[in-house]
């Protein structure tokens, strides 16, 4: 599968909420070239999907790095608005209370931000 077509499946997938179908595609673009921007989508991924199952510990983590390894690429990378992006994983984090571990309770996903990806128009 070419690099284009992994990434419209990834982004179509991740617009649908559909996190854990997003990690094949990222992880062939990986694989590919050891690039710190799939690797922050990833987690990203991954995390969003272990918030819907109840977790807690992983994804405050796994949003932190992601927030962090997509740093770099920040305002906009690959056609991503990159800062937007970064501003809903704060707020996600921001729902997560620093006291709360999986076991003690979960987060309400539904008062979790939407989580789309967003073009950046060239300017």
């Amino acid at each position: 599968m070419e690099e284009s077509a992994e990434w419209e499946l990834f982004t179509d997938r991740f617009n649908a909420g559909q996190y854990v179908e997003c990690v094949l595609p990222l992880e062939q673009l990986w694989f590919a070239g050891r690039d710190d921007f799939y690797k922050g989508l990833i987690r990203l991924c991954v995390a969003l999907n272990q918030l819907r199952l109840g977790l807690v510990t992983s994804p405050r983590f796994l949003l932190q790095t992601a927030h962090e390894l997509l740093g770099p690429y920040d305002p906009a990378h690959h056609g991503i608005d990159v800062q937007s992006l970064r501003a809903l994983i704060r707020q996600c984090l921001a729902e997560i209370p620093a006291d709360l571990e999986t076991g003690q309770g979960t987060v309400d996903v539904a008062a979790l931000p939407a989580v789309r990806l967003r073009s950046r128009a060239a300017g």
